[in-house]
């Protein structure tokens, strides 16, 4: 990747009018909200079929913004990033969204989230399409394009791209510049389809790279979150208040083969039961640990707040019975592939609850040696209540004293990462037990 930098709710109950509007932006300077969606249609990136919930999160949470908090008129755009990102044609929009005190003939607030719900189902299905997608990674020309089309707004301006941010130009080709004038970025990221395989830290990396430089730029913020791990609510953090909220959960497995998967349900259970006394709201996001070449295996995240009167909608789920679903499913990953980069995905999924004000991981794993690379990773753990549930490999039980050794090594390692620790083996775990650990009894 390269690139040159330059420095350069109290909700009223309004009646939102909404206008669509299919033309180019008035180029006179006004007040209003600017909002650009750069979507990576590079080879290494689409198609984007596996990333269509979080685009649908990523539509709920903007058209949530414009109606309720965004200063109007609220302008959306989103474009492409491809070869030449600067010239490209919209993928969605622009589109206009006026509210108004008073409401007008044929005005209908459900038309923003209808109109951004159907761009959401545009673009993957435009991603599908091999002539669609780019040989070339443009992303610095994308990101001149989205601060071109907000110039013409006073108000705030925001960015969000979606990307593995890799920028690849033809040979010969050099980035543009990246000047930016204040705007607020959100990076949404996983990992793409490179011919060689990046590790989840040199991934990160990449991703911390690009932030220092879009600040650098003259961007406001810039926060990254994981694609995978975004829920609307989430998404109205980052791109409304800033402020953290909601207590962010994750459960990181590398079964070991003598580990009991059923156990599985009894961390379930206990998730369900401590959810009641957490920060809502509370999302759990659970994964499965890969090599360190590999994509941990994720469920989709679950996100809990209590309600005094239950959803009208009696067809929804409720919380406990996805928390079980989602034990149910993750025992299909046992045994583990032994040696998972729990350390990579530990620094992955920490990156992912940036925006939450509390934070639980629970470990199942064997907890293999610590390599020296990550014996040496920097990760700010403070506040972070860590559950360490062990249990052996077959193959410990011709050295249990080194396995032993291992989970020991572990713990002082988080606690040196200033994590609150707690520990019990995973074959003998109760829900009463996982309580008193996490409570710090």
């Amino acid at each position: 990747m390269s690139f040159a930098t330059s420095k350069s709710r109290v909700l009223l109950p309004l009646v939102v009018a909404v206008a669509l509007g299919g033309c180019s932006v008035d180029k006179s300077r006004s007040a209003g909200t600017s909002v650009v969606v750069l979507v990576d249609f590079s080879k290494s990136f689409a198609p984007l079929v596996g990333d269509e919930r979080a685009l649908e999160e990523l539509a709920s949470a903007t058209s949530e913004l414009a109606q309720r908090e965004w200063q109007p008129p609220v302008e959306i755009l989103w474009s492409r990033i491809q070869t030449a990102s600067l010239i490209s044609g919209p993928l969605c929009g622009p589109f206009q969204f006026q509210q108004s005190l008073i409401k007008r003939d044929n005005d209908d607030s459900s038309q923003i989230a209808e109109k951004l719900q159907a761009c959401t189902k545009t673009v993957v299905r435009a991603s599908t399409a091999g002539s669609e997608r780019s040989a070339y990674t443009d992303i610095s020309g994308a990101v001149a394009l989205a601060a071109d089309q907000g110039q013409s707004v006073l108000g705030p301006k925001y960015i969000v791209i979606v990307s593995d941010f890799m920028e690849d130009l033809p040979a010969g080709k050099r980035p543009i510049r990246l000047q930016l004038n204040g705007e607020r970025v959100l990076l949404l990221h996983r990992l793409g389809t490179e011919r060689t395989p990046q590790s989840l830290l040199d991934h990160l990396a990449r991703i911390q790279r690009w932030s220092d430089a879009l600040r650098e730029a003259g961007a406001a913020s810039v926060i990254a979150l994981p694609l995978s791990a975004i829920t609307q609510q989430r998404l109205v953090r980052a791109l409304g208040s800033g402020t953290k909220a909601g207590t962010d959960v994750v459960v990181l497995q590398d079964m070991p083969d003598t580990a009991r998967p059923e156990m599985l349900k009894t961390i379930a259970a206990t998730l369900n039961k401590a959810a009641r006394d957490w920060q809502p709201p509370v999302t759990v996001t659970w994964a499965d640990v890969r090599d360190e070449s590999a994509i941990p295996l994720q469920m989709p995240p679950l996100e809990f707040t209590p309600r005094l009167v239950k959803a009208a909608d009696s067809s929804a789920q409720d919380f406990p019975t996805l928390l079980n679903e989602c034990a149910e499913g993750m025992q299909r990953f046992s045994p583990g592939v032994r040696l998972g980069d729990m350390a990579g995905s530990l620094s992955f999924y920490s990156s992912a609850g940036a925006l939450d004000a509390d934070h639980v991981l629970l470990m199942v794993s064997s907890f293999p040696n610590l390599p020296k690379g990550r014996r040496d990773l920097p990760l700010n753990l403070t506040g972070v209540r860590v559950a360490m549930l062990p249990a052996p490999n077959r193959t410990d039980a011709s050295d249990e004293d080194a396995y032993l050794a291992r989970v020991a090594q572990w713990e002082l390692w988080l606690k040196q990462q200033h994590a609150n620790v707690c520990r019990i083996p995973f074959n003998g775990l109760t829900t009463d037990s996982l309580i008193d650990c996490l409570h710090g009894s």
